[in-house]
């Protein structure tokens, strides 16, 4: 498949693999992808992490008093979900469990709410309008903003659900719910539930770990499975269709899919954070393009802290509407036909934002690509507490696997770090910490990452503590 696949994908102009980005210390070295010789078709442009970014001013004095200094001076902590309407770019932060809000042409930063009922907000959706739906799998509910960001509704909170991500259609608001593993249908204004889509299991056509979705031009309906490493696709009356890409580490497979957006031109736009364990270690971290035949025409970013490469890449948005706000930082002679955002949960550029469009061969650097960098384990996400003593007593000496047991084992293991992970994030935490103690008593993972899950262990042991003692 990789040679025809490839040369097809060539004559269409977006085909290429998609080499580390170069560093970019002045606007005389852009960083394009996919890599000289092939025609550039996206150009990293710039990136936020926090109001300096802006030029915005810090908080004032009451924020810090009443928000804690700490909280204010980092800016964006762990993003995940984005979402842009009217100039300004909002960001769901799970580090800080809050919305913020970057307004690119006033240059200020700030936040949706002070409500603080927003326990977890992970993805946000604003329609035309400037409603905004924000999806909170720790509250269990979706809130809904109108445009001046006053709370104007709460829709499934009698429903049960640990909605990951949401988007509005018609009178319809969807969510995919981690606790069910289908996407919820339910009527936008009331909180009806209406219907559900797909079901939990291991069949080809079932969840396994639901996590984001999106709509395509026409209607059809995407979202991704994390574990499967596949898109799910369901037509406009909500039928299901097919699913898209399969597991393995080479070129044009998934590893772990989370946030995923569709073009004027069908083509899906996927993020790729690669997360595996042990003996099957590989990291990915990049955005796949798939046409709708589920050919892979171009992946741009790569693991790293360079301008235009991707530190866990969480969430993909595409938008029209703000191309002239970025211009300036486009090389001369480029036509940019849209925007592309991508959040970072680590690393120092916590938003990229890239051009896709038409670009002049003669801006391209002259030097050749570099060699992609090595493979690295990830850390998990999101950011941890303090790193505690050891939690667990001396493991007692077992006999070495040989590779193909250690490989199953390792993903295996993988497989229960990754479901306690979304437990952590959905606020079961008694099944999340019993997931991490097995994890961290395999002894299939590097020590920085051991260090990681033990602090999520105390983190979780204290709220334990917290809640059976009750109010004070």
């Amino acid at each position: 498949m990789g040679l025809a696949l490839f040369a097809g994908c060539a004559a269409l102009g977006l085909v290429g693999g998609c080499g580390p980005a170069r560093q970019q210390p002045n606007a005389a070295s852009p960083v394009f992808f996919p890599p000289a010789p092939e025609k550039p078709r996206l150009q990293f442009l710039t990136s936020f992490s926090g109001p300096a970014d802006l030029g915005a001013a810090g908080p004032s004095g009451f924020e810090k008093f009443v928000l804690g200094e700490a909280e204010q001076k980092d800016g964006i902590a762990t993003p995940y979900g984005l979402a842009i309407y009217d100039g300004v770019l909002y960001v769901c932060d799970v580090g800080k469990r809050r919305v913020e809000t970057l307004d690119l042409r006033k240059r200020t930063f700030g936040y949706l709410t002070e409500d603080r009922r927003l326990a977890n907000p992970v993805n946000i959706f604003i329609e035309p309008n400037g409603t905004k739906y924000v999806a909170d799998p720790t509250a269990g509910t979706v809130f809904v903003f109108d445009s001046a960001n006053a709370l104007q509704g709460i829709l499934g909170k009698d429903l049960r659900i640990n909605p990951i991500d949401v988007a509005v259609r018609g009178d319809h608001c969807y969510v995919t719910d981690f606790a069910s593993n289908q996407i919820v249908v339910m009527d936008k204004t009331t909180g009806k539930e209406i219907r559900r889509l797909g079901e939990a299991g291991d069949g080809d056509k079932q969840f396994k770990l639901i996590s984001d979705l999106t709509f395509g031009p026409e209607g059809d309906l995407y979202a991704t499975d994390k574990l499967k490493a596949k898109i799910f696709h369901f037509d406009a009356s909500g039928d299901f269709k097919r699913t898209i890409g399969q597991r393995g580490d080479n070129i044009d497979e998934l590893v772990r899919p989370k946030g995923i957006a569709v073009d004027r031109e069908n083509r899906i736009w996927v993020v790729c954070a690669g997360v595996s364990i042990g003996a099957s270690v590989w990291s990915t971290e990049v955005t796949k393009i798939y046409d709708q035949n589920g050919r892979l025409l171009l992946f741009f970013g790569r693991p790293g802290n360079e301008p235009g490469n991707m530190n866990m890449p969480a969430k993909v948005i595409l938008d029209y509407d703000h191309v002239d706000l970025f211009r300036p930082y486009a090389v001369k002679g480029a036509k940019i036909e849209f925007l592309v955002f991508v959040s970072n949960q680590y690393g120092p550029r916590k938003i990229n934002v890239y051009g896709f469009g038409e670009f002049p061969v003669s801006s391209r650097p002259k030097e050749a690509a570099a060699a992609p960098p090595a493979q690295k384990n990830i850390a998990p996400e999101p950011v941890p507490p303090a790193v505690p003593p050891a939690l667990t007593p001396a493991r007692k000496a077992e006999p070495p696997m040989d590779d193909a047991v250690r490989l199953q084992r390792s993903r295996e293991i993988a497989d229960v770090y990754n479901q306690s992970m979304e437990a952590y994030r959905a606020g079961r935490l008694e099944e999340a910490r019993a997931g991490f103690v097995k994890v961290v008593e395999s002894e299939l993972i590097p020590p920085p990452m051991e260090d990681t899950l033990r602090g999520y262990i105390r983190d979780i042991d204290a709220r334990l503590t917290r809640s059976r003692s009750g109010p004070r």
